[in-house]
């Protein structure tokens, strides 16, 4: 049995009142008589006035007693529990990095909390989810040992994420009598969907790597990273190279005061395809190890025909863009500069500018609008000046980015095979696109779009879960994408394949990997932990958030008392006796009083 109101026991005070009021007597009224044979059926009174003397038994007080406790036992709502009943649980925990930290509070605060969620229901319906939405569930069950035994094995490495839409899906499967939970490790001000907040995250010291960046000098490859102290004291860490032949530079300590950052730089041994650095553990190992390999992003490979500003063109391209050369055949170029003439047989993607013939061309007049586009988006060509030549005609599946009057100065027209030709309709010898930066910044991102199309294998180095936007051949389960996984600490490697094009992520850990089709390499990478975020504990704390209404089981799991329509009407029948009595009683006072 619960009670529904345990607020109605404070009715049990009126107890100690009524007996309190019986202890009071009245005073005896003085009347000569002359004998004392009357006296023997009065009620015996007090001879000094209402005060407390010895409590008289009688009738009335016992059923004034009984009310009493009637009306408690009305008021406080007794409930019975029902049989075979069952309380719905939803969990939530925060998948985020930081909480592999907490996995043992994680599993000690379920363990607590669970019994006294399960109310009076003999059975309980157990979810277990993770905040991130796009990783499966964890748990669907009744056992909280089952339960807990997964928390051993999960390993939260998201990074920071909300987790509305895992609670929104939580709460409707917990319902509406349900309990919802939420775990994680930093105290929030309020959560959605009438759920409750724990908070177990605790003040940890952290230091870790933040990035790496290269250049060459000297044939040789310099690296250089960036180590951060996220804790409220100086820090003392160790760290070393190690290369992919085993080879270990020896170690050495660094310093780093309170919330500050220091850099370290060398160089990777040639004949080395990759490497890792290596800092002391501490509370948070997963920025402890930065895993490095060389970048090596694709090559654009430009043609110019042999039209004196375009070479020029050419030379300023090469030498501005990085990983931009020059190619004197056009079959082995992935790009091209053109005139006019060649657009009527463009297979390839191209530059064009229009170089017709023109004598005493005056300036062209007219606002300049541009079109919403990528390209030119933040883009100012107020500045640009240029003559009015014959027009190259642009048709309905040329997109235009750029206007002056009813004119098309730049447009996009697809070629063949997927591939586009960005027209400039109008001659470069006769305007001062070469000085103008806005054009410069439109060169860089058609190109650097033809560049990430590009099918063909690059190096580079990726974050964790980092979306990887790859290009690939048709991916069938005949010809499968493969990506290995080799393991940082144990050189162990992993496969997986996958037989239909789906969205691809770089590794939850950090590791290297790699990239393939068949026998074609499409991307070696070292994949790194980068969220700062997640790195610094100096915001977790222990707190409990209650829900923003308590959502009970009581009415679900128990039933209210049957006979309480009864209970009243004893009340009444009690009170109707009472009264009786006590004037029954006083008739025979005031009988014997006037005899």
């Amino acid at each position: 049995m619960t009670l529904a109101n345990p607020l109605g026991l404070l009715a049990l005070t009126a107890i100690p009142i009524v007996i309190a009021i019986h202890f009071l007597q009245r005073k005896a009224q003085v009347i000569p008589s002359s004998t004392l044979f009357l006296l023997e059926k009065t009620q015996k009174e007090s001879t000094s006035g209402r005060k407390f003397e010895r409590l008289i038994n009688s009738i009335p007080l016992w059923l004034q007693l009984l009310i009493v406790l009637i009306i408690t036992w009305i008021l406080v709502q007794p409930r019975f529990v029902k049989s075979n009943t069952t309380q719905r649980i939803a969990i939530v925990i925060d998948s985020s990095a930081s909480m592999s930290v907490f996995t043992t509070e994680t599993k000690a605060k379920i363990q607590e909390i669970l019994p006294t969620l399960q109310n009076k229901a003999e059975q309980l319906e157990l979810w277990l989810h993770q905040s991130n939405t796009s990783k499966s569930r964890l748990y669907h069950g009744n056992s909280i040992g089952e339960l807990l035994s997964t928390i051993d094995n999960w390993k939260p490495l998201d990074g920071a994420n909300d987790p509305t839409h895992a609670l929104r899906i939580s709460r409707s499967l917990a319902g509406a009598q349900g309990a919802l939970i939420y775990i994680t490790d930093t105290p929030r001000e309020s959560t959605p969907y009438n759920a409750h907040t724990h908070s177990i995250g605790t003040y940890k010291h952290n230091c870790g790597f933040t990035g790496i960046s290269f250049e060459q000098k000297n044939n040789q490859h310099i690296w250089q990273t960036l180590v951060r102290n996220y804790s409220n004291q100086p820090q003392t860490r160790t760290w070393y190279l190690e290369n992919d032949k085993k080879q270990r530079t020896p170690e050495k300590s660094i310093t780093i005061q309170p919330g500050k950052i220091i850099s370290l730089k060398g160089t990777i041994p040639n004949g080395s395809t990759k490497a890792k650095l290596v800092l002391s553990p501490d509370n948070f190992t997963l920025d402890d190890t930065l895993p490095i390999i060389i970048p090596q992003p694709k090559t654009l490979n430009i043609h110019a025909s042999p039209y004196q500003p375009f070479q020029k063109l050419s030379s300023s391209i090469t030498s501005g863009f990085k990983n931009t050369i020059t190619t004197t055949t056009p079959e082995n170029a992935d790009t091209l500069l053109i005139t006019q003439t060649a657009l009527t047989t463009l297979t390839n993607n191209a530059i064009c500018f229009n170089n017709i013939p023109t004598k005493n061309a005056k300036y062209l007049t007219g606002n300049i609008l541009a079109e919403k586009h990528p390209l030119i988006d933040g883009l100012n060509w107020q500045s640009l000046l240029i003559r009015d030549v014959p027009p190259i005609p642009h048709t309905a599946k040329d997109q235009v980015l750029l206007w002056q009057g009813n004119r098309a100065l730049i447009f996009l027209r697809p070629t063949p095979n997927k591939k586009q030709a960005l027209i400039f309709n109008f001659d470069i010898t006769l305007s001062n696109f070469n000085k103008s930066e806005s054009a410069v910044v439109l060169l860089y991102r058609f190109l650097n779009n033809i560049r990430n199309a590009k099918l063909t294998h690059q190096q580079s180095i990726t974050e964790t879960a980092q979306p990887l936007n790859i290009i690939t051949p048709t991916i069938t389960p005949e010809n499968p994408l493969t990506i290995t996984i080799q393991n940082l600490t144990n050189n162990k490697t992993t496969t997986k394949k996958y037989t239909s094009k789906t969205k691809l992520y770089a590794p939850i850990k950090p590791c290297y990997f790699n990239i393939k089709q068949g026998e074609t390499n499409i991307l070696t990478a070292a994949n790194h932990f980068a969220d700062t975020r997640e790195a610094d504990f100096s915001k977790c704390q222990t707190q409990y958030l209650p829900a923003s209404t308590h959502a009970s089981a009581v009415f679900t799991h128990t039933s209210g008392d049957p006979y309480w329509r009864y209970w009243i009407l004893l009340t009444i029948a009690a009170l109707a006796l009472a009264w009786h009595h006590a004037h029954a009683n006083k008739e025979i006072t005031n009988k014997n009083t006037k005899a």
